[in-house]
């Protein structure tokens, strides 16, 4: 098979994936109904809302900041998982970007990793070290 006809066959396979896809969500995205009125950038307001608003305390902003901060570094990390995947079904053998692209996997998933382990970290710092004592 030549890579034109393999090329041909790949573009029609995802052609279809995407169309067989869009068969199931479309009626979802129809029959949605929004009970509020939004403009297309609310969801700006609404995450500088809850960042910056009042918390009671130091402790709850530094906990807002580090969650907000631990959730974008996972959002970083699935964006280069994407992208490592991506290069690896489309280095075509070429060993060069099969070895970038597995370098990249390697490190989005340790970033994942140290997300997790950052998460359950500042649980376990609030839980045990940061307890305050109301009488």
């Amino acid at each position: 098979m030549s890579n034109e006809e393999y090329m041909y066959k790949s573009k029609k396979t995802i052609k279809s994936a995407i169309s067989f896809i869009s068969m199931f969500f479309a009626p979802a995205l129809v029959f949605a109904k929004s009970t509020t009125t939004t403009t297309p950038m609310s969801w700006v307001d609404e995450i500088f809302d809850s960042l910056l608003s009042t918390p009671g305390t130091l402790e709850d902003l530094i906990v807002k900041v580090l969650n907000w901060l631990i959730g974008g570094s996972a959002v970083v990390c699935v964006v280069m998982l994407i992208v490592a995947g991506f290069t690896y079904m489309t280095s075509g053998g070429n060993e060069d970007k099969t070895q970038k692209a597995t370098k990249t996997l390697t490190n989005a998933i340790i970033g994942l990793v140290i997300c997790f382990i950052a998460v359950m970290l500042v649980n376990f710092v609030l839980k045990n070290f940061l307890v305050t004592n109301t009488k």
